[in-house]
């Protein structure tokens, strides 16, 4: 069975894509507003709190199997797995600001990212309370509740010495 075009077929498109962790363009998508109807609406936003649940569950999960495998030099090793998990994040920041939904909607999932990530730090944090000074140092310094640093531009110079060979 083929589905018609239109935008909530382009939304649930993009949507199954987003669950399963694949990040498309969203330029196309079309404002989600009464002109849906409210039927479509209700479908709509089922479909982006379960593409949102599963992208947040598949973040965590990786998360978790990040946090299992760390060998080696622990705090170098844990500075590496938080700071690969707040990066993991942007997508699902850039998802809950999207500006095709409405503010109500993206208030409503971006305080439900923030409560998963203050949850996972308060865990962190319990699980580092007894252990040396420089791992509590490092799940201080790298909150998974703060965005990492924005990516040099392409092309850009980084600050610091240049090196003139």
């Amino acid at each position: 069975m083929r589905h018609a075009p239109g935008p909530y077929a382009d939304w649930r498109a993009w949507l199954d894509a987003f669950a399963k962790g694949i990040d498309l363009p969203a330029e196309h998508l079309a404002p989600i507003g009464e002109q849906m109807g409210p039927h479509v609406q209700e479908r709509l936003m089922r479909h982006i709190a379960e593409a949102f649940a599963q992208r947040q569950r598949r973040w965590a999960d990786t998360f978790q199997r990040d946090l299992g495998t760390l060998t080696g030099d622990p705090v170098h090793a844990l500075a590496a797995i938080l700071a690969s998990a707040r990066t993991r994040l942007a997508p699902l920041r850039k998802f809950c600001a999207s500006p095709a939904m409405t503010p109500a909607l993206r208030e409503e999932l971006t305080s439900a990212l923030d409560e998963t990530l203050r949850s996972s730090q308060r865990s962190l944090e319990d699980s580092v309370r007894h252990a040396p000074i420089a791992l509590q140092a490092v799940v201080r310094d790298n909150r998974l509740t703060t965005a990492p640093p924005p990516l040099p531009a392409p092309g850009g110079q980084s600050p610091g010495r240049r090196v003139i060979i």
